[in-house]
């Protein structure tokens, strides 16, 4: 979630929205690269790929995996956290040295791993994993393959979630591709209602969302969690739509509209043709029995002859998020990926 443009931010959701405006630095090689056509066209058999695009695309885009953690008991990931370290490059390892918060470093390494069991499953050594970023900072696979992959990660609170499509569902532009995700918290700031947290947000909302999200007196009400619940599914889906252009902040978020009752969206007025967006829900236990509820939104351009109508859809089942806990998913990546 990015900064609002008004001043000054209130409460702690303040912190929340600063730290997770470099979603995208948590997932990069801190590399700077500026790729070109050539690097493009060694990141796969591009060419050979653009010929069959059409041909052999599958019904399904994207899928996506997410690594649950309880914020509050990262002490017990610390040796795990120390012994996964030594699984990605000196740069990234160095970067995620210098986070003060532990759990800040915890989430940044986890972000770094997804990729790279993905990776691995398809029968990549760790050696071979090269990884990059655009100029805009979004990151990229440089790492030559026989099915191109495009990726996206992205982090709140005790979730951590990649989003990622392969093959014939991606659209051919290398490097980085049209993918993106997004994921937040179903919270509200302490000490803040729930129309005051809308007007810190509101010159980033159109009319339509801000009617949605506060009807008029003479309309039903919604409950806290259908209030928290839109509001986050709009928020998700702008910045899951940004993260797939590969843009930075200066995208004004008003230009993107979301009609959650009726999943519909309009950017500049107008509905995107060639995009799928796919709404999903995840549920964290923590150890004090607790349970968080967080709604995401990942989005894909396919190209305008493989989505004809860009409606949000409902992910098919609760099972199309792959969830893992974050010990496990741990222990697997240093099985997988250790020495």
């Amino acid at each position: 979630m990015r900064s609002a443009t008004v001043t000054p931010l209130r409460s702690s959701m303040a912190i929340r929205i600063l730290r997770t405006s470099a979603r995208e630095e948590s997932d990069t090689h801190h590399q700077d690269t500026v790729w070109t056509d050539t690097t493009a066209r060694n990141v796969s058999s591009v060419v050979d790929w653009r010929q069959r695009y059409h041909h052999t695309r599958s019904s399904e885009a994207m899928e996506v995996q997410a690594v649950t953690l309880d914020t509050s008991a990262v002490s017990e990931l610390e040796e795990l956290y120390q012994r996964a370290l030594l699984l990605v490059d000196d740069d990234s390892r160095a970067h995620l040295q210098r986070y003060y918060h532990r759990i800040d470093g915890i989430r940044g390494l986890i972000g770094r791993l997804l990729p790279r069991l993905l990776l691995k499953e398809l029968g990549i050594s760790k050696a071979e994993m090269r990884f990059f970023k655009t100029q805009a900072g979004k990151p990229y696979i440089c790492t030559k393959l026989e099915t191109p992959i495009g990726y996206n990660v992205t982090h709140d609170n005790g979730v951590v979630a990649m989003a990622y499509s392969t093959g014939a569902d991606l659209y051919p532009d290398p490097p980085a591709y049209r993918v993106g995700v997004d994921v937040m918290l179903l919270q509200l700031p302490k000490r803040d209602t729930f129309s005051g947290f809308v007007e810190v947000f509101s010159d980033q909302l159109t009319r339509l969302e801000r009617n949605i999200l506060l009807p008029p007196a003479s309309e039903p009400q919604l409950s806290t969690h259908e209030q928290l619940r839109r509001f986050f599914l709009i928020w998700t889906l702008k910045e899951a739509y940004t993260k797939a252009l590969g843009l930075g902040l200066g995208f004004d978020f008003s230009r993107i509209e979301y009609d959650v009752p009726k999943d519909v969206v309009r950017i500049d007025g107008q509905v995107p043709r060639g995009w799928e967006f796919i709404r999903f829900e995840l549920h964290n236990s923590l150890n004090n029995g607790h349970v968080e509820n967080y709604v995401g939104v990942a989005a894909q351009y396919r190209g305008e002859d493989a989505v004809a109508e860009s409606r949000v859809r409902a992910a098919d089942s609760p099972g199309w998020v792959k969830v893992q806990d974050a010990k496990g998913f741990l222990d697997t990546a240093i099985r997988e990926l250790g020495i």
